[in-house]
C-alpha cells in the first residue's frame, strides 16, 4: 500500500493548495501529472467472501420481517453480526449475494432507519478502508471490482442519509470519506458495466452517485467540492478502457449540475474541456487501442453534454462543446 499512501499524500497536498487558492487553472494538469504514477501491477488472487448462503438466508429472513411491517416501527434493529455478514457479501461476484442480496438489504435497512448511528459510522469506515475501497485497484481487471464498485454505491446511500436525514458522521469522518472518494474516483480504471453471469459492476455510474451526494452538501467548502470534481474529471481523462453502458451520461449529469450551481465550477469545467481538446492538438495521434478509447471516451462526454440540451447546459459550455465536437470525432 506504499504506492497508495504516496498518492494519498500528494492528493491531500493538492487539495490544500486548492483550499488556499494557490492553484485553480492548473488543478487538472497537476492531478494528471500525479496520476502518471498509476501503473498496472501484476494480478494477485482476490479473496472472495465465504458463507454466502448463510448470509443470504439471514438477510432474506430480516427483509421478510421488514416487509411484514409497513415501516421499521416495532422491528428490532439489525444486529452487528448480520450487518458485518451483509457488508462482506458486497465483494461477492455472484449477483444474488452481492446485488439483489447485500445491496438490496443494506439499502432497505439504511432507508428504513434500522441501523444505529454507531453502526452507520462502522459501515462507513469499513467501506472507505483501503482494503475495501482500493482492493486490487492497481491490477488488471479483476473480481475485486465488485467490492470497490458496490462499496462506493452503498457509500452514496450513507452520504444521502448524512445530507438529508441524520448527520451521523462527525466533520472529521466526513472529511476522511471525501478524501478517500476523491482518490478512488481518480484512480479507478475498471470500466466494465455488465459482466456476463456476474451482473453489474458499473463502478463509474456508482462514482457519479457518490460524487453527486457530496456536491449537494451545502455546508462543505466550495474548494473541497471543486477538488472532488477535478479528481473525477482527471480520472476520466486518463481512462484507456471504454465507457459504453451509460456511465458517461451519469458523470456528465453530475458535472453539469456543478456547472449550473456556481461560477467557480462552471469556469473550471470549461477549462477542463479546453484542456482535453489541447491534448489532441499537442499529442501525437493515437497509436494503440488504449489511446483510441481515451479519445472516444472524451467524444462521448462532449456528445452527452449536447444531448442534455441547450436549456440544461450553461451557454458558454454548450457553445464550446458544439464547436469542438466535430474536431474530437
Amino acid at each position: 500500500m506504499d504506492k497508495l499512501e504516496n498518492l494519498r499524500t500528494q492528493f491531500i497536498a493538492i487539495q490544500q493548495k486548492t483550499r488556499v487558492g494557490d492553484i485553480f487553472q492548473s488543478i487538472g494538469e497537476v492531478l494528471s501529472d500525479t496520476l502518471t504514477q498509476v501503473k498496472v501491477q501484476p494480478k494477485t488472487p482476490v479473496q472472495l467472501p465465504e458463507n454466502g448462503d448463510d448470509a443470504l438466508a439471514k438477510m432474506k429472513a430480516y427483509s421478510q420481517r421488514l416487509d411484514n411491517h409497513r415501516s421499521g416501527d416495532g422491528l428490532d434493529m439489525v444486529s452487528d453480526a448480520d450487518l458485518h455478514l451483509a457488508a462482506a457479501q458486497l465483494a461477492n461476484p455472484l449477483p444474488k449475494y452481492r446485488d439483489t442480496g447485500a445491496f438490496f438489504f443494506l439499502s432497505d435497512v439504511i432507508q428504513n432507519d434500522l441501523l444505529s448511528d454507531e453502526q452507520m459510522r462502522w459501515l462507513t469506515s469499513y467501506l472507505i478502508s483501503d482494503d475495501v475501497l482500493f482492493s486490487h485497484i492497481f491490477e488488471p481487471n479483476n473480481a475485486a471490482i465488485y467490492q470497490r464498485s458496490f462499496s462506493i454505491l452503498v457509500l452514496s446511500l450513507l452520504l444521502f442519509t448524512q445530507r438529508t436525514k441524520s448527520a451521523f458522521m462527525a466533520p472529521q469522518q466526513l472529511a476522511i470519506v471525501i478524501n478517500q472518494i476523491a482518490l478512488y474516483v481518480a484512480i479507478e480504471r475498471d470500466t466494465r458495466g455488465f459482466i456476463g453471469t456476474n451482473g453489474w459492476a458499473h463502478a463509474f455510474t456508482h462514482i457519479g452517485n457518490a460524487v453527486a451526494e457530496i456536491l449537494m452538501m451545502p455546508q462543505l467548502l466550495r474548494a473541497d467540492k471543486l477538488f472532488l470534481l477535478a479528481s473525477m474529471l482527471a480520472g476520466y481523462r486518463e481512462l484507456q478502457q471504454p465507457l459504453n453502458m451509460g456511465e458517461t451520461e451519469r458523470l456528465v449529469e453530475v458535472t453539469m449540475y456543478s456547472a449550473n450551481a456556481h461560477p467557480l465550477y462552471h469556469d473550471y469545467i470549461l477549462l477542463t474541456l479546453k484542456l482535453w481538446r489541447k491534448d489532441l492538438v499537442t499529442r501525437q495521434p493515437p497509436q494503440n487501442e488504449g489511446r483510441w478509447h481515451q479519445m472516444y471516451n472524451r467524444a462521448r462526454f462532449f456528445n452527452a453534454i449536447i444531448l442534455r440540451g441547450k436549456d440544461n447546459v450553461p451557454e458558454k459550455i454548450f457553445n464550446y462543446v458544439s464547436e469542438t465536437r466535430d474536431f474530437l470525432t
